[in-house]
């Protein structure tokens, strides 16, 4: 098992290179730069106009304007260091600004992932179960929906009639349970979706299976065959599942945390894509996907608890 993790963090290290450095290469691609679109805002708040020898100095100031392969290079280092500097629009140090937003994100994505589970497993089960009945269908059905309903329309559907119409529930900022529940909703509705259809294909699959043909033999009630069971084994595959949805977590949070004004990683890197601010937009990227490697080598790791017939030694 170390063996295998070790393994696991070595290869990390290519897959965070490949993951930075097409931020890198993308971001300075795009037309325009920090420089233009900062002095761009102080132009707009001060009603002046910023001229090119401004943003010229602006470039020299931030670092900008020094051939990309220096910056690269230093970028790269930084990486190492774990220190991205400052953000070009607030000053602050890159990790601080993560450090402030991140609570956010983590409340909203955490309370997304056990409504996705408790959820989408439930529904995956009672689909796979009565498959043959209305209520299967049903369930398979509206998976599907769920599927195909993007997350910004069912948060702004969600905000006009729980929020605006009916006035149950706030649609944005922050400051208790309440204005936790449209976001996460909204976040975990298209999740619990894709789980249901994951759990529902395996449990399937998995109640076909000779051992399961035995324990119904032994005269044992089709309650226990299925929970202690079935289940068990229907869930290996979709531990995989799990993990890749922390990155539709990540993703998703981008957008339903603008929907709703939540202040979290989400809003903050939208902010910084908008602004040019490198530092913080390569600073974000290499803290999400440290998450997601993570997540997906703990999905890994799991397998062995879930089935022992994995053995990573």
């Amino acid at each position: 098992m170390t063996a295998h993790i070790a393994r696991r963090v070595l290869l990390a290290v290519p897959t965070l290179w490949v993951v930075l450095t097409l931020v890198f290469v993308g971001f300075r691609l795009v037309p325009g730069d920090a420089a233009q679109s900062m002095i761009a805002q102080a132009t707009q708040q001060h009603s002046g106009a910023g001229g090119a020898s401004d943003v010229q100095r602006l470039r020299h100031q931030l670092g900008i304007d020094r051939p990309l392969a220096v910056q690269y290079f230093d970028f790269l280092g930084s990486a190492v260091r774990l220190d991205f500097g400052r953000s070009f629009s607030t000053n602050r140090p890159v990790f601080e600004e993560i450090e402030s937003r991140l609570p956010y994100t983590a409340e909203l994505a955490g309370s997304a992932l056990v409504l996705t589970t408790l959820f989408g497993i439930a529904a995956g089960v009672l689909a796979a179960v009565r498959h043959r009945t209305a209520t299967g269908t049903l369930v398979a059905a509206l998976a599907v929906v769920g599927i195909s309903v993007p997350n910004f329309f069912l948060g702004t559907m969600l905000a006009v009639v729980f929020g605006v119409q009916l006035h149950w529930l706030p649609v944005a900022g922050t400051g208790g349970i309440r204005h936790l529940v449209l976001p996460s909703v909204t976040l975990a509705f298209g999740l619990c979706a894709v789980l249901t259809r994951y759990v529902r294909a395996s449990l399937l699959d998995t109640l076909q299976q000779d051992f399961v043909r035995t324990a119904r033999a032994k005269g044992l009630t089709e309650r226990v065959v299925i929970m202690r069971h079935a289940l068990r084994n229907a869930l290996v595959p979709v531990v995989t599942i799990l993990g890749l949805m922390f990155a539709g977590l990540l993703n998703g949070a981008i957008i339903v945390e603008n929907v709703f004004a939540w202040p979290g990683l989400g809003t903050m890197v939208l902010e910084a894509i908008n602004g040019r601010d490198y530092p913080l937009i390569e600073g974000t990227t290499f803290f999400i996907a440290l998450v997601f490697i993570g997540a997906n080598l703990l999905v890994d790791i799991s397998y062995s608890f879930l089935d022992k017939r994995i053995d990573y030694s």
